[in-house]
C-alpha cells in the first residue's frame, strides 16, 4: 500500500514538473530570428571565425560568409594553428575578396585555449561596432547578419545569439543533437534569457554569437573567458551581468552546419565540453542522469507497473515529455516523428557525458585542439569566471570581520 502511495506522489509531482514546462514551448517562445525589420543605421559589422583542421568545410563557409548582404562588413578568419590546407586555402581566398583578412596563429600563450585565443587575436584586429563569432563550418543565407543586426537596433539588444539548423541525415543522428536543444528548453525558460534582470538565465552559440563592440570590451572581451572551454555560452552569462541586453532567437532559416557525421562523431565531439559544463563535478553530473532518469524514463517505466489513477499520471508525463519533444523537432525543421526517438537520444547524451567526466579524470584534464589544459587550471579559471560551485555565505566574526 505504503508503496503504490509513494509511486502515485512521485507521478504526481513528474507530471506537476512537465505542466509547468508547457510555457517554454509556445510558439512566442520558440522564436525565430525576425525578418521584417529594416536597418535604421548601417553600423560596421565584424565577422569572426576561428578555424583549425577546417580545410573541407573552410572555402564554403567563407564564401557564405562574403555573400552576405550587409554592406559594412568585415571578415577576419584566424587559422589557429591547423596542421592540413586551411591556411593556404584562406590565402588564396584572401586574394579574391580584399574584404577578408587571415591571421596566421602559430602559437599559443601560456594560459589560453587555442579557440580563445584566436578568437581574441580577431577582435583585436577588428573595426567592427558589432563583432559576430561563429563557426568555422557555418553556412548562412545572405540576409542573415542584416537581420540579425536590424533586430539589435529594433529591439535595443547589445547581444544575440542563434540557433542554427542542423543537417544531419540519420534519424538517430537527428535525435540525438535536437535532444541536446529540447534539454536547454525543458530546464531553462527562453523567455528569461531576454529579461535583463535575470542574470542567472543566459545563453551563447557558438555558431553565431553577436554582441556590440562596447559591450565586449566591458566584460572583458575573451581575455576574462581564456580558459573558459563553454566560451560560447559565458559570452552570454557575461553579457548580462553587465547590464547588455541579450536575445536568443532559432536561426533555421538563417544559419545551418553539419555538426557531427554519425553519433559516434557527435560523442566524441562534445568530449571537452560535456563534463566542463557542469563545472567538473561528478556529483553534479551523477544528480544530472539521476534527476533526468526520473522526469524521461520513469514514466515508461511507471505506465508499464502501475494502474488506475497512478497509470494515467505517468502516462500523460510520458505524452508531454515526447509531445514537447516533436515541437523542438518540427521547429528545427527534421521530421516531428524523430520523437519516438527520444529516450534512445538521452541514453547517448548520458554516455557521452559520462564519457567526458571518465576520459577528463583519468588523464588530468581536456585535450583539444592538439593542446593539453590541466584539469586544475580550469576548474580555477571557471571558479573565477562562474564563482563557487556552491556560493556558501561567508561566516562574519564577533567583531565584525570576515
Amino acid at each position: 500500500m505504503w508503496g503504490t502511495l509513494v509511486v502515485l506522489i512521485l507521478g504526481l509531482i513528474v507530471l506537476g514538473f512537465w505542466l509547468s514546462r508547457l510555457p517554454h514551448f509556445g510558439v512566442r517562445v520558440l522564436r525565430e530570428l525576425p525578418v521584417s525589420y529594416t536597418l535604421q543605421t548601417q553600423d560596421s559589422v565584424s565577422l569572426i571565425v576561428a578555424a583549425r583542421d577546417e580545410a573541407e568545410a573552410i572555402e564554403a563557409n567563407v564564401r557564405s560568409l562574403l555573400r552576405q548582404s550587409y554592406p559594412k562588413l568585415e571578415l577576419i578568419i584566424v587559422d589557429d594553428r591547423s596542421s592540413d590546407a586551411t591556411g593556404t586555402i584562406l590565402d588564396k581566398l584572401a586574394e579574391e575578396f580584399p574584404q577578408l583578412s587571415v591571421i596566421h596563429n602559430t602559437h599559443l600563450p601560456e594560459g589560453w585555449l587555442g579557440k580563445c585565443w584566436a578568437l581574441h587575436q580577431g577582435a583585436q584586429r577588428a573595426q567592427g561596432t558589432w563583432l559576430i563569432f561563429c563557426d568555422g563550418d557555418v553556412l548562412m543565407q545572405p540576409t542573415a547578419v542584416e537581420h540579425a543586426v536590424a533586430t539589435c537596433q529594433r529591439e535595443d539588444y547589445q547581444h544575440l545569439c542563434m540557433a542554427p539548423r542542423f543537417l544531419e541525415e540519420g534519424f538517430i543522428e537527428q535525435a540525438v543533437i535536437t535532444s541536446l536543444t529540447f534539454l536547454f528548453y525543458v530546464f531553462q525558460d527562453p523567455r528569461h534569457v531576454f529579461e535583463p534582470k535575470r542574470t542567472s538565465a543566459y545563453m551563447g552559440v557558438g555558431a553565431f554569437n553577436m554582441i556590440q563592440r562596447n559591450l565586449y570590451d566591458r566584460v572583458g572581451g575573451h581575455e576574462a573567458l581564456r580558459l573558459e572551454i563553454v566560451d560560447d555560452v559565458f559570452m552570454g552569462m557575461l553579457a548580462k551581468r553587465h547590464g547588455g541586453r541579450s536575445a536568443f532567437f532559432l536561426g533555421v532559416e538563417q544559419a545551418s552546419l553539419h555538426w557531427y557525421s554519425g553519433v559516434w562523431s557527435y560523442i566524441r565531439g562534445i568530449e571537452k565540453n560535456s563534463f566542463a559544463g557542469i563545472r567538473f563535478s561528478l556529483a553534479l553530473l551523477v544528480l544530472a542522469i539521476a534527476g533526468q532518469s526520473l522526469l524521461f524514463f520513469a514514466p515508461l517505466v511507471y505506465l508499464l507497473k502501475s494502474t488506475g489513477v497512478t497509470q494515467v499520471a505517468w502516462a500523460a508525463s510520458l505524452l508531454i515529455e515526447h509531445g514537447l519533444f516533436a515541437i523542438v523537432c518540427v521547429r528545427s525543421r527534421i521530421p516531428w516523428n524523430r520523437c519516438f526517438f527520444l529516450l534512445p537520444a538521452l541514453l547517448v547524451q548520458f554516455f557521452a557525458f559520462a564519457r567526458s567526466a571518465w576520459i577528463t579524470l583519468r588523464q588530468g584534464g581536456v585535450r583539444w585542439r592538439g593542446t593539453f589544459y590541466p584539469l586544475a587550471a580550469l576548474k580555477a579559471a571557471q571558479k573565477t569566471l562562474r564563482g563557487p560551485l556552491i556560493p556558501w555565505p561567508r561566516r562574519t566574526s564577533t567583531n565584525g570581520k570576515r
